[in-house]
């Protein structure tokens, strides 16, 4: 990709993913009330890093436009987007999380004078894995601002922040994108449209995504649960080994969360499918599930809806797995035989 090309297209892409956020932003400045300190929330995928990078060139930009964004093609602005700037420093998760070594890295780099400019900026990735003391480091270097700096925090959820933090920071919630968008980002991440369609009801973390797409397990968990769900519809005496034989192995590769999640999908889907609603859907399954829905009443399939919408809380209790699944078919096969 051509230098002024790659730094184009941060700039279109954050417009595209977040135009009220972009705009909010060129009104700070233009206005002068631009904080120091900000948190991006939100699942990955929603284009925290695209934001952080534009704001990190608006603000070096050596010819902004009169509309308020970077120019993208001055030498500053390529470099942000090529990640090569030595006044905006950038920092990751080493493992699992951030260590508070990385963030003494940062504090050496925020007494630093800029290099090339009058401002610096630092864009932490992943801020809610910081560890308690590297957390308390850097809310030092936040509560003490030396000069013209900007610090960016991306987090998925506030909830993992400190509340001191969060005090000296900016909140700025990222909206889910529109489900067609989230879905051609899972095609092209290599989903096929159907699972893509159904991966778009379970997440917009493109990051998790990604993990989903390892040996091709998302698309067995989605032939896995359809098998399941088929057979307990049609009150296959099977159905009970099948949370043995074929959940739980998916379940060790990945998450027995995603599974649950699918299976409320299904659940779901069929529901609005026998209320004459159109749906599209994922599950190839689903006109034959429709079928077995309408000789149930609705007293039973809304038993099973929400016999399904019981299994995440049975897990955030940390009860056995396999044993929520079974509990599910068996509760299940009696509400269809009432």
């Amino acid at each position: 990709m051509p230098e002024a090309t790659q730094a184009a297209t941060v700039i279109a892409t954050a417009h595209h993913d977040q135009p009220q956020i972009i705009a909010n932003f060129e009104s700070a400045i233009a206005q002068n009330q631009l904080g120091h300190a900000f948190m991006f929330v939100g699942p990955n995928g929603r284009g925290q890093a695209e934001v952080a990078d534009w704001l990190a060139m608006r603000l070096l930009c050596l010819h902004p436009t009169e509309t308020g964004d970077p120019d993208g093609t001055c030498n500053q602005c390529v470099r942000i987007a090529q990640h090569e700037h030595p006044d905006v420093v950038e920092v990751a998760p080493e493992g699992n999380s951030l260590k508070v070594d990385q963030i003494r890295f940062l504090q050496g780099e925020l007494s630093k004078t800029a290099v090339e400019g009058q401002r610096k900026v630092l864009i932490i990735h992943a801020a809610e894995t910081m560890t308690s003391s590297a957390a308390n480091g850097l809310l030092k270097s936040m509560e003490e601002p030396q000069g013209q700096q900007t610090i960016i925090l991306i987090a998925k959820s506030r909830q993992q922040m400190l509340p001191t933090i969060i005090s000296r920071s900016q909140v700025i919630e990222f909206n889910a994108l529109p489900a067609e968008q989230v879905q051609a980002q899972l095609q092209n991440m290599g989903y096929s449209p159907a699972n893509a369609q159904l991966a778009q009801h379970l997440t917009d973390d493109m990051t998790q995504a990604q993990e989903w797409l390892v040996d091709d397990w998302f698309d067995r968990a989605r032939q896995g649960v359809e098998h399941f769900m088929t057979a307990l519809l049609c009150k296959d005496l099977q159905t009970f080994t099948l949370v043995q034989t074929e959940l739980m192995p998916l379940a060790k590769e990945q998450s027995i969360k995603v599974l649950v999640d699918m299976i409320i999908q299904a659940t779901r889907d069929t529901l609005l499918a026998r209320q004459g609603r159109t749906v599209v859907s994922g599950f190839t399954a689903l006109p034959q599930w429709q079928q077995v829905a309408q000789t149930l009443t609705d007293a039973q399939w809304l038993q099973i809806v929400d016999l399904a919408l019981m299994m995440p809380r049975a897990l955030d209790m940390n009860l056995n797995p396999q044993t929520t699944l079974e509990s599910f078919v068996l509760k299940s096969q009696k509400a269809m035989a009432s």
